[in-house]
């Protein structure tokens, strides 16, 4: 059966659809746009200059994913974290993210291990001689290399769309960097297992240093809630 027409018109409303949602999505996982915050059609397409259909078909997607919460038949706003929320977030990130992590190893090569250690190597000066921003850039070099050898597109595209809310919860809840010994010594550690291809190892290493990472967004997360 031969596919039917596509209007043009159908293609220009979706492109622009898809360019409303990016936008609303980055703005909202910066914080910009921030929890709470009343997302109408009308006001949406106004502020953007555009129409409601763009407009709709953009908030529906925050509300699919749940960036977005339904207040009537037509309006939405900005989700709220809940600890429950957070806590179900970071339960599924260590999972798939060890998973991942042990596939990567499992191609990993000596010129990944190299830059591995000589990552770990500059994390290990901070922060007499890494300012905050160094850090941040280090550890996000440090940790995209580790899941760099990952040939399964499927879980990598999972991970990369489960990450945006972790994004998201580090940029409403706690924006520093930890440059502490106890995270210097887990990637060591984590480093060392994936060296290995150590699967065990991997998985209770980096299910600990997330949890870690989600106790420290919790405490900030309550500090903000007045608990």
């Amino acid at each position: 059966m031969a596919m039917q027409p596509i209007s043009d018109s159908a293609l220009q409303r979706k492109n622009l659809a898809d360019q409303l949602y990016e936008l609303l999505e980055k703005r909202i996982l910066s914080g910009e746009i921030e929890p709470g915050t009343r997302l109408s059609e009308e006001h949406v397409a106004l502020a953007c200059g555009v129409s409601r259909s763009p407009a709709r078909e953009a908030i529906t997607r925050l509300e699919r994913i749940g960036l977005a919460i339904r207040t009537n038949a037509r309006d939405r706003m900005v989700a709220t974290p809940t600890r429950e929320m957070i806590g179900d977030i970071f339960e599924v990130w260590w999972i798939l993210d060890a998973g991942r992590t042990y596939l990567a190893s499992l191609n990993a090569t000596p010129a990944t291990y190299r830059r591995l250690y000589e990552l770990l190597d500059r994390m290990d000066t901070a922060p007499e001689n890494l300012d905050a921003g160094e850090w941040t850039a280090v550890s996000r070099e440090f940790h995209a290399l580790l899941k760099s050898g990952c040939s399964n597109q499927v879980l990598t595209r999972i991970t990369r769309e489960h990450g945006k809310y972790i994004e998201w919860f580090t940029q409403l809840y706690h924006e520093h960097p930890d440059p502490s010994e106890t995270s210097k010594t887990e990637h060591r550690q984590i480093v060392d297992a994936f060296v290995r291809k150590d699967p065990s190892s991997l998985t209770d290493l980096i299910r600990k240093h997330i949890l870690r990472h989600r106790d420290r967004i919790v405490e900030h997360f309550n500090r903000a809630d007045g608990a």
